[in-house]
């Protein structure tokens, strides 16, 4: 179907979403996956996707370095870890060329540090809306479906995004924003609400949408984060259809906040029942958390606009001592923020 060449970097839960459903719709998207053996494995098996979009196989090509590459490509979908993110991109620079668009798919605020890598010109932010989970080098789960916003940092557009937007249509619904930043921030609080919450309890998302103190903490950090997003003045959209984060700060009534602790309780839970969020899933794999661009990006821009945030700064806190085996992962920290909410 496309003479275009793309290139995505990491096949794990998003990456591997996305090669699947590319190569499904006609695309053909090389992989580049460094973790050892996953090429290889790959390679010899395909990559294998269940969940949302039904079941599908697909076989692309896949290298185990960027020195293996021999092309230029007019697209790089970057789908690492952001702590990953610099030593990718810098991999793939030399297989680049002018209008080449990279497109970093990490959750956060982060598009800005992409542009400093590739220049402005080249880089694409996103505003990922489905999920997925990785459960082998080949085998991945896409979780739950939604829909895409890719943008640039100035706003602008261009045939080369026109031609991402298209192909990025091909597997789930995606526009072109002109306020790119403004989409990222409202996924990132509902990361910052959820991914923190579940993994300090070791717990699902369902399970965290059932239980009174991790409701009032994620409204607390939901509130936390809209002071945030006021101080710097960005007008945060609802994230999907339903979820409007301007309503919650038209009061913090107690039965105010019962209806939202309501709809967490029935829809949330019965939605996200047996959901690991992405912090969760690193922590139980014993690796390093994103929790820099999560609730340790809103610590950050609180400090330096004078908002205060003691919710998220404990939740960062709680996360960082996980990860450095200081605490354990259990319903119990759930009660260190009495007193906070």
């Amino acid at each position: 179907m496309s003479e275009k060449k793309t290139l995505i970097v990491g096949a794990g839960a998003i990456g591997g979403t996305l090669a699947v459903l590319m190569k499904d719709a006609g695309y053909a998207p090389d992989v580049l996956e460094v973790f050892p053996g996953a090429a290889k494995e790959i390679s010899e098996k395909g990559l294998h996707l269940t969940g949302a979009k039904g079941e599908k196989y697909a076989y692309p090509t896949a290298y185990a370095s960027a020195d293996e590459l021999v092309k230029s490509y007019d697209y790089a979908i970057v789908a690492v870890k952001y702590l990953d993110l610099e030593t990718a991109v810098k991999s793939i620079l030399p297989f680049l060329h002018e209008k080449s668009l990279v497109v970093g798919m990490q959750n956060g605020v982060c598009t800005a540090e992409l542009a400093e890598l590739v220049g402005k010109d080249r880089a694409v932010g996103c505003m990922i809306g489905f999920g997925a989970t990785k459960h082998s080098a080949t085998d991945v789960e896409m979780t739950s479906s939604g829909e895409m916003f890719i943008g640039t940092l100035d706003g602008g557009a261009s045939p080369e995004l026109e031609y991402l937007c298209r192909m990025y249509n091909a597997v789930i619904r995606t526009r072109i924003t002109q306020c790119l930043i403004n989409k990222q921030y409202s996924k990132l609080l509902i990361n910052c609400c959820t991914n923190s919450v579940a993994a300090i309890t070791g717990k699902t998302l369902g399970e965290i949408f059932d239980d009174g103190r991790a409701q009032d903490i994620i409204l607390a950090v939901a509130r936390e984060g809209m002071r945030i997003a006021k101080a710097q003045g960005i007008s945060v959209p609802k994230y999907g259809a339903l979820l409007d984060y301007r309503l919650l700060m038209l009061s913090d009534a107690e039965w105010y906040n019962g209806i939202f602790k309501y709809i967490l309780k029935t829809v949330g839970k019965r939605k996200y029942a047996s959901i690991k969020p992405s912090t969760l899933q690193s922590l139980l794999r014993g690796e390093k958390t994103e929790i820099d661009i999560f609730n340790g990006y809103l610590v950050r821009v609180a400090a330096e606009k004078g908002v205060d945030v003691p919710v998220n700064a404990l939740l960062t806190k709680m996360i960082r001592e996980i990860e450095n085996g200081e605490r354990e992962m259990t319903s119990d920290n759930l009660d260190a923020f009495r007193g906070l909410v």
